[in-house]
């Protein structure tokens, strides 16, 4: 249940009810209740939690499947931002109170002529990034590899890097985190400045 699911996620971080409640700006008998199940919180109680947790809101809005790990095409929480050129597709089952997964899998598609964002992004999980068809330049921390299809890559923990779709066709692949990243726990780095 959602109560178990936030319960979950604060213990892992090992952050006392106090600590949440002074984040959140919620009491501690409010928070306290919510994990008890004793309370439906609010869409807007939901989003502090969230963010003093650093994970996305869309983790406690799921339908949860209790007691089966396995996730069915309809059922995968697909992710994009306005005017994003990549969409990503979640095929790790979301966290609960049962279960919290250490690998995140991400498919990915990405647009012709186009990048994953505007700056770098940076972290603190490794990435293995998997690329299943046309071809995709991956730049970390100032390097380029070309992968091709079927190419894989591993980015180490806290590394900026882009991936960017150099061709005219979609380019889709696969990205596995471990330890599990959540997207909003990931930050852009600016561009570095070639000083040569």
């Amino acid at each position: 249940m959602l109560g178990d699911q936030i319960r979950s996620i604060r213990k892992k971080q090992e952050i006392t009810l106090k600590e949440l409640a002074e984040k959140t700006g919620l009491s501690i008998g409010y928070i306290s209740q919510i994990e008890r199940n004793l309370t439906d919180p609010s869409l807007s109680t939901l989003r502090k939690i969230s963010r003093a947790l650093d994970v996305p809101t869309y983790l406690f809005l799921g339908d949860e499947r209790r007691g089966s790990l396995t996730l069915r095409k309809e059922d995968m929480i697909q992710l994009s931002q306005p005017n994003s050129s990549v969409r990503y597709q979640i095929m790790t089952p979301m966290p609960s109170g049962e279960f919290l997964p250490q690998s995140l899998v991400a498919r990915f598609e990405l647009d012709p002529h186009s990048a994953d964002g505007e700056l770098p992004v940076i972290h603190p999980s490794e990435e293995i990034v998997l690329l299943e068809q046309g071809a995709v330049d991956v730049t970390i921390d100032g390097e380029t590899v070309h992968l091709e299809a079927g190419d894989t890559t591993l980015i180490c923990s806290n590394l900026p890097h882009t991936i960017v779709n150099p061709t005219g066709v979609m380019a889709t692949g696969y990205s596995i985190f471990t330890p599990a990243v959540w997207f909003p726990s990931t930050r852009r780095s600016p561009k570095r400045k070639d000083n040569s």
